[in-house]
């Protein structure tokens, strides 16, 4: 079976301490009918889609990627503990790359303050008397950007991971590999960069069960490492190139059975629609009484397909 894997990019950026613990407590909570349930939760650590300067749950904001302001790491901080607390585990992208005003594409991010960035998070999140840092189970660079198709943020990739085990190895801190989140058909992306330890590629949200699958063998074919699927089509969404329908619950399904098929995918990323951009992402399909969305209950379901964490 696979670990499964919530997503919710925003929390960080958006829900307050009542909004994370709801969260938190609600998805461990979930549970199938054999018993399966769900690892832990992917997130970014800034908001992927609004201004640099837009106050996160608590009133705080990121500040720069040279300088990030302590208050905000503080309250990531206060996530990662929360999720320790219900025994889940966190994926953490470090800087969502995409089409937005602070990413690695507009420059933000950049070889002059990456390194810094880097050492700076996981200096914080994995010191030794951080009683949660063994919470952390891995750090994703990339994102969805379509304009780093041939290695152009590489040197930034490469000297925030610089930064990043540094810090582990000044705090005796291992085990949290370096993944890759791509935009969809872009698997190849960085095969082979020194940087990177697994791939966990985006197959997106208007990719059927069958293309994913070629994208992922085609992945594995290069002689990379691949982790598992980094986000495959979210439970609900609608857009046009599934002619404006959302996403049923046997969608979502049969995408996990497809990666589950495989045999070499270990983890699969899930997404409802609703959450990941949610401030209170256990208010959009995690109910008070344990239950979840379809989609997500039909995949801790599923005979053989889910291991518990």
């Amino acid at each position: 079976g696979m670990y499964l894997w919530d997503t919710v990019w925003q929390i960080a950026a958006k829900a307050n301490a009542d909004g994370m613990q709801q969260y938190v407590s609600r998805l461990s909570a979930a549970s199938g009918s054999s018993g399966a349930n769900v690892t832990g939760f992917w997130f970014s650590v800034v908001n992927i889609n609004q201004d640099i300067n837009t106050p996160n749950g608590f009133g705080h904001t990121f500040g720069s990627f040279a300088e990030p302001n302590s208050d905000y790491l503080d309250d990531v901080e206060t996530l990662i503990a929360k999720a320790s607390g219900r025994g889940l585990r966190v994926g953490i992208v470090v800087a969502w790359d995409g089409p937005n005003q602070y990413s690695v594409e507009s420059g933000k991010l950049n070889t002059d303050n990456a390194y810094e960035y880097g050492y700076a998070i996981a200096s914080r999140w994995t010191r030794p008397d951080f009683g949660a840092r063994w919470t952390i189970s891995s750090w994703i660079m990339g994102g969805d950007t379509v304009n780093d198709n041939g290695g152009e943020h590489g040197a930034v990739w490469a000297e925030v991971v610089r930064g990043i085990q540094d810090a582990e190895a000044d705090n005796g801190f291992w085990g949290a590999p370096i993944l890759l989140h791509t935009a969809p058909g872009q698997q190849r992306h960085y095969v082979g960069a020194s940087w990177l330890d697994a791939h966990a590629p985006q197959t997106g949200h208007c990719t059927d069960p069958q293309t994913a699958v070629n994208w992922m063998n085609d992945l594995r074919n290069t002689g990379a490492r691949v982790w598992g699927n980094g986000e495959m089509r979210y439970e609900d969404i609608t857009w046009s190139c599934n002619g404006n329908q959302p996403i049923s619950a046997d969608q979502v399904l049969s995408d996990a059975i497809a990666m589950g098929n495989l045999g070499y995918i270990a983890n699969f990323v899930f997404g409802h629609d609703d959450r990941w951009n949610s401030s209170w992402p256990g208010s959009n399909g995690l109910f008070s009484d344990g239950g979840v969305s379809v989609g997500l209950q039909k995949i801790l379901d599923e005979p053989g397909l889910i291991r518990s964490r």
